[in-house]
């Protein structure tokens, strides 16, 4: 399957083969922020395979491109839209998409986890989630981007959330932690992995051997660079760093040290 792997970093690779091991060979996939549908793509490798779905994306340029690029893919819906916290859960059912569809792939670049937190609100309980979080954010560290009408990512490191936030939010769900993939975190919905006896990851746990300690981070990140030093610093300093980084941003996100997972 490797010819139809366009992910950023290999994120195609672990959810194919986590699909194997959890039964899952066919599927309908939802794809929020799906860029042309080919480059940096998660979904795109299980469309090849016939998968039905939903790709969602904003940008017109982009959607054009999608728009061509899937033009065989029968089974795929596609809608040009912006998604926010207050219209995700109708869009979801305008588009008759079953509560426990297969594959939820997130990746707005902004408020990602108040969008997430309204489809599971919704009620809708996607059989493996994959998110986008903010992999300069430690572990250690609640950081998420709050929803605004008027913020669009500016192309810096103001995006997402940590680790322990998309934790804390999905865990209340009772979504199992499966691993971080360099900056996508996939969890696994709760039935699914009680019966295949899967149990969570601790954040730091996943944070650590996902991100923080491969080796060729710094070749995959090079842009991480001017905030490597938050990694090596205490919750308590990260945070009031981290806070004072984004000062431009102040009232747009939240940022404490996790007070408890």
């Amino acid at each position: 399957f490797k010819s139809d792997d366009y992910s950023f970093a290999g994120e195609f690779k672990e959810l194919n083969e986590l699909t194997h091991k959890l039964g899952l060979e066919t599927g309908f996939a939802v794809d929020i922020a799906a860029n042309d549908g080919l480059n940096q793509s998660s979904t795109y490798g299980f469309f090849k395979k016939h998968w039905a779905g939903l790709a969602v994306e904003m940008d017109p340029l982009m959607f054009s491109k999608l728009s061509y690029l899937y033009a065989d893919f029968e089974k795929v819906r596609l809608a040009r839209t912006r998604v926010t916290p207050q219209n995700i859960g109708s869009l979801l059912i305008a588009y008759e998409i079953q509560k426990n569809f297969t594959l939820l792939n997130l990746d707005i670049d902004s408020y990602d986890l108040r969008v997430i937190e309204e489809i599971l609100n919704s009620g809708f309980t996607p059989q493996i989630i994959s998110m986008e979080i903010n992999e300069k954010i430690p572990s250690g560290i609640f950081f998420t981007v709050e929803y605004d009408d008027n913020h669009y990512w500016q192309g810096d490191h103001f995006f997402g959330c940590s680790i322990d936030a998309a934790y804390m939010i999905l865990s209340k769900f009772k979504y199992v932690l499966y691993k971080l993939e360099w900056n996508n975190a996939i969890f696994i919905n709760p039935d699914l992995a009680s019966k295949h006896r899967i149990s969570s990851m601790e954040p730091t746990q996943a944070y650590n051997s996902g991100y923080k300690m491969r080796k060729d981070r710094r070749n995959i990140f090079p842009w991480n660079h001017d905030v490597e030093n938050w990694l090596n610093l205490t919750p308590e300093q990260a945070a009031s760093d981290i806070s004072k980084y984004f000062a431009k941003y102040e009232g747009k996100f939240t940022c404490s040290v996790t007070k408890e997972l």
